[in-house]
C-alpha cells in the first residue's frame, strides 16, 4: 500500500506499507527508486546501514525503531527504510513497524508550524530524533524492572526471578544491537552528507546522534548491571546448593553409625555381650556415643560452616 503527502512545493513524503509487485513498478519507474536499493528497503531482516547510489542521486537509511513486544523470546526492534531521492523522501514500513508513519505524519505537522518551507532533510533529522529519544522510556522500564526483581530475589529466590531476569537479558540483546547498527549509520550518514547539509541541518544531526549514543550507554550499563546480578544470584543458587549438600552428607554419616553397629550384631559371629538380656541397650549405648563422638568431630572440625 502508497500513500503520498507534500513535504513542500517541489518534494513528496511517498509512505510504502508492504508494497504489492505493480507498487514495486510503479516505485522504480516513476519515483526514482533503483532495485537493489528497494530490495534492501523491503527487507525485515536488513541491519541498521546507510547505502548511497551516486548514479541515481538515491540514499537509504536502514535504521532500528523499538517495537513494544511482550513475548519473551520476540525481537523487539525491527528496521525501517528511509529513502531520500532527489524529489522524494519515501519511507518503508511493514506490520511490525507501520507506527513509525503516525510518528513521520506528527513531525511532518510541527515542522509546518514553525517553517513555512520543510525541508526533506530536516524532517529525517526531526524522524531520526524521534525515534532515537523512543528507546529512553523502554530503557527506564527495563532498569525498574530490574530493580524489583532484584529487591524481591533478595528475600527468596526462585525459578521465577531468573526467568524474568532472562527476558530482560534477551530484550537487551536486540536493543543494543539495534543501537550500536543506528549509531554506526548516522556516523556514516554524517560522514557522506555533511556537504549537503545546512548547518542547522548538520546540528540536528549531531543532536540525533548524541542521543543515539546516550541510549547506547543507558542499554549497556543496563545489560551490565542485569547480568552481573543474574550472575551474582546464580552463585548464590551454587552456593546454597553447596551448603545443602554438604549437610546431607553430614547426616549421612551421622545416620549411618547405627546402621554398623546394629549389622554387627546382627551377624552370625560371637561378639561381647550379645547373648545377654541387656545387649540391645549396650549396642544403644555404643551408637549413642559413637554418634556424639562423630558429632564432636564434625564440630570441632567447623564442618557445619
Amino acid at each position: 500500500m502508497m500513500s503520498k503527502q507534500r513535504i513542500n512545493a517541489h518534494s513528496w513524503w511517498i509512505s510504502v506499507f508492504e508494497p504489492l509487485p505493480h507498487e514495486r513498478r510503479d516505485l522504480i519507474q516513476k519515483y526514482e527508486v533503483t532495485q537493489e536499493l528497494l530490495d534492501y528497503a523491503i527487507d525485515p531482516y536488513e541491519k541498521a546501514r546507510v547505502e548511497v547510489d551516486p548514479d541515481a542521486g538515491v540514499t537509504l537509511l536502514i535504521f532500528d525503531v523499538y517495537v513494544p513486544t511482550h513475548a519473551v523470546t520476540a525481537p523487539q526492534t525491527a528496521p525501517i527504510g528511509l529513502m531520500i531521492t532527489a524529489n522524494n523522501l519515501i519511507t518503508f514500513t511493514n506490520a511490525k513497524t507501520n507506527f513509525v508513519n503516525g510518528i513521520i505524519a506528527n513531525q511532518l505537522k510541527q515542522l509546518g508550524h514553525h517553517d513555512s518551507v520543510v525541508e526533506k532533510l530536516s524532517l529525517v533529522m526531526a524522524v531520526l530524533y524521534r525515534l532515537s529519544t523512543e528507546y529512553f522510556g523502554p530503557l527506564r522500564r527495563v532498569d525498574q524492572q530490574r530493580q524489583m526483581i532484584q529487591r524481591n530475589i533478595q528475600h527468596r529466590i526462585g525459578r521465577k526471578a531468573i526467568g524474568e531476569f532472562m527476558e530482560i537479558e534477551t530484550g537487551l540483546v536486540y536493543i543494543l544491537t539495534s543501537l550500536k547498527g543506528n549509531v554506526s549509520l548516522l556516523e556514516e550518514f554524517k560522514r557522506r552528507m555533511s556537504n549537503k547539509m545546512s548547518s542547522r541541518q548538520q546540528n540536528d544531526l549531531d543532536d540525533v546522534i548524541v542521543e543515539a549514543q546516550q541510549g547506547l550507554e543507558m542499554a549497556q550499563m543496563t545489560s551490565d548491571v542485569s547480568a552481573r546480578v543474574s550472575n551474582a544470584y546464580s552463585k548464590v543458587l551454587d552456593s546454597d546448593l553447596n551448603q545443602t549438600m554438604k549437610y546431607l552428607t553430614i547426616y549421612s554419616i551421622v545416620l549411618s553409625i547405627p546402621t554398623i553397629v546394629s549389622g554387627f550384631y546382627g551377624e552370625n559371629v560371637k561378639l561381647p555381650v550379645a547373648n545377654d538380656w541387656w545387649s540391645w541397650i549396650f549396642t544403644l549405648i555404643v551408637t549413642i556415643l559413637l554418634m556424639l563422638l562423630c558429632a564432636i568431630f564434625m564440630m570441632t572440625r567447623k564442618w557445619w560452616k
